[in-house]
């Protein structure tokens, strides 16, 4: 497949990469001899999580990893990024949205082999563009793995809303998430050795952390920081910020960041929610017979009723709202994720012309 304007199918049907060369016992040991503090979720082999993190990005320099902090916009911005590099190879939107699961055209490194996916040789829809890939990995840990020939895109959200949201999301899925079983509360998860170390999904750090790390990396030439509670408020905005960081701005139009925009929304995405469920990677787990001790991952709701902002706030208890703040505080260096926010839109501002807030 090309990225041509001739040719705008999606090669979804592919054949799925070879099992692994080595045994799975070989690929354990490897994975816990080079990161012995890893917890990852135990619906994945270690050998899937062993390719994802050797994954070495392509010397094109089109290669984007979306790296974020779970729960913070991952699918959304996945999706964003997917449909410009659309619009910029002159496809339509509908030929964009011709998958039947996100994972199919934005591959998910830790979770590609499980799903019968090489990273390095999965043809993406309109690649020549830009290949795009999703990852949970720390934003430090993301840069030394893979390196400077790939773009990186961390999308931070209010650390409230992202504690509330991961609560909510991960509690239909106790087989998947064992952790959640005793907690009652969201006020109970935010006091929980999970929240506050959080070393499963690959995160050497707890969300504190991550926007720490993602912080000091601002000014590198290959990063750009995204809020959340950005792209609630100005989409096409962002989706221009966005095209400009891939190189495209030239092709996307002020007209088509609104189209974008719309076609992005969380009610139209809430529309076509099954694209975002990840059923497909479950059953290619199921068929191809790579998961890991508790079974194949468990599709769930992926898009939230509007992507509510400030949920978080309003769900917790006001003692444990302010200790989250205070831990927030004390381990990024700044007075509160608000002031953070505001000090991305001075750099969006200064280094790509662009008025955030």
């Amino acid at each position: 497949m090309t990225s041509s304007s001739s040719s705008m199918s999606l090669c979804l049907s592919q054949p799925p990469c070879a099992s692994s060369s080595t045994s799975a016992d070989d690929d354990l040991r490897d994975l816990r001899a080079r990161f012995p503090w890893m917890v990852y979720p135990p619906s994945f082999t270690a050998t899937s999580v062993l390719r994802g993190l050797t994954f070495e990005p392509a010397d094109s320099g089109n290669d984007v990893i979306v790296a974020t902090f779970v729960k913070s916009g991952t699918t959304w911005t996945t999706y964003l990024l997917h449909l410009i590099r659309a619009i910029a190879a002159g496809a339509t939107l509908e030929q964009a949205d011709a998958f039947d699961d996100i994972q199919q055209v934005v591959v998910e490194l830790t979770w590609a082999y499980d799903c019968g996916q090489d990273p390095h040789n999965w043809i993406q829809p309109f690649e020549k563009i830009a290949r795009i890939f999703k990852s949970h990995l720390s934003p430090s840990f993301a840069t030394e793995l893979h390196g400077d020939k790939a773009k990186y895109v961390f999308v931070l959200r209010d650390p409230l809303d992202v504690l509330c949201s991961e609560f909510n999301f991960f509690q239909p899925k106790v087989s998947n998430a064992p952790w959640i079983k005793h907690l009652a509360t969201v006020d109970d998860f935010a006091k929980s050795d999970h929240w506050n170390d959080h070393a499963w999904f690959f995160n050497n750090g707890n969300v504190y952390e991550y926007h720490r790390q993602a912080w000091e990396l601002r000014d590198l030439p290959n990063v750009m920081l995204v809020c959340f509670e950005d792209l609630k408020e100005d989409l096409p905005r962002e989706v221009a910020r966005l095209a400009q960081f891939m190189g495209v701005a030239d092709r996307i139009d002020a007209d088509a960041c609104h189209k974008i925009a719309d076609v992005a929304s969380h009610a139209a995405m809430r529309s076509k929610r099954e694209k975002f469920d990840e059923h497909w990677m479950s059953q290619q787990q199921v068929e191809l017979g790579r998961f890991g001790p508790h079974g194949p991952n468990e599709t769930a709701e992926k898009v939230t009723t509007n992507g509510t902002t400030g949920a978080g706030k309003r769900a917790l208890s006001p003692e444990v709202a302010a200790a989250v703040q205070r831990a927030w505080s004390e381990t990024v260096g700044l007075s509160s994720y608000e002031e953070m926010r505001s000090k991305i839109g001075v750099l969006a501002a200064l280094r790509e012309g662009y008025f955030v807030r």
